[in-house]
């Protein structure tokens, strides 16, 4: 198993990041690709799955991430796509104030999490997480002259976002200018989880 990866950020795309370690690139699965630096030596802690016909790589900015990830990957009926766009938001206090005071509603407005899955979530980690101290194209929503934009819509599409409900949000984001596409999925994320 490896805990993390040091090296250069070579490739980001909606789903993912490839990092060159030593001339190796490793694909890594991560809920946000585009708020890592490409062109950067960057540590990216990272999870291995193994399944039997395959080994895949999720990787994460800080150790406190891949710890809340490991944390929901151990609640029946979430897998690491689910788990990954639960991480995708970046407020993981609210998340996590979610569960603690089982706040079923908060937690149904991440993508593929219904009452079912919500509850399970509640049940198998309140009291057990803290609060911190301190692929290529996959729709075309060229709808914008923004590639920051249209980088980051796709990347809420990867996150398991229906087409529709991203589209919603372009009109808002797109009266948002000079922004960063991580910034733009952190503002898109935002408006999905307010409903």
């Amino acid at each position: 198993m490896y805990e993390y990866l040091d090296g250069v950020v070579v490739n980001v795309n909606p789903a993912y990041i490839v990092v060159d370690v030593n001339g190796v690139g490793f694909l890594v699965n991560v809920a946000n690709p585009y708020s890592f630096e490409l062109d950067a030596k960057q540590k990216v802690f990272v999870h291995q799955a193994v399944s039997e016909n395959d080994q895949t790589l999720y990787g994460f900015k800080k150790a406190e991430d891949k710890e809340l990830f490991l944390n929901l990957l151990k609640v029946k009926g979430i897998g690491p796509k689910s788990a990954l766009a639960i991480l995708a938001n970046d407020d993981h206090t609210g998340l996590i104030n979610a569960i603690n005071n089982d706040d079923v509603s908060y937690l149904k407005k991440f993508p593929k999490i219904g009452p079912k899955a919500a509850q399970q979530i509640i049940l198998d980690l309140k009291g057990k997480v803290a609060v911190e101290n301190e692929v290529g194209t996959l729709f075309d929503l060229s709808t914008t002259s923004n590639q920051a934009l249209d980088e980051a819509l796709e990347a809420l599409i990867a996150l398991g976002y229906s087409e529709k409900e991203v589209k919603k949000l372009t009109k808002k984001l797109s009266e948002q200018t000079d922004r960063t596409t991580d910034q733009y999925i952190s503002s898109g994320l935002k408006l999905l989880m307010k409903g």
